[in-house]
């Protein structure tokens, strides 16, 4: 709730002085930050850990306050935009190579007994 209520409050204030470009940005940047996080959660109910990426909730928020304090709001939120896919597009692959890896080494390890019994 943290990153999408002040994101929640950006979208009404593009909105209320019609800038329906920084809506957009902005409902992108929500749906990012909203990914970040269902991304690795789903991630950690197929793999142990799924910790990659660079774009986590406190340096959201941290980009935010710094663009709010330097009236910069409009880069942060390409930032957040760019970096936050980016982060969720790299899970999405790391959660598939980790579980082919595991796949990979189950079939592995069941095949060893075979071979050990043969011998």
């Amino acid at each position: 709730y943290s990153d999408l209520g002040l994101l929640m409050g950006l979208l009404v204030y593009y909105a209320n002085i019609n800038r329906p470009f920084y809506v957009v940005l902005t409902a992108i940047v929500m749906t990012a930050s909203v990914m970040i996080s269902y991304t690795r959660s789903r991630a950690e109910n197929t793999i142990p850990k799924c910790k990659v990426g660079f774009l986590e909730r406190p340096e959201r928020i941290v980009l935010l306050i710094i663009g709010a304090l330097f009236n910069r709001i409009p880069a942060v939120l390409w930032v957040i935009a760019v970096l936050g896919n980016i982060t969720v597009i790299h899970r999405m692959i790391f959660t598939w190579q980790e579980t082919n890896r595991l796949e990979d080494a189950q079939l592995r390890s069941v095949g060893q007994p075979e071979k050990a019994a043969r011998a």
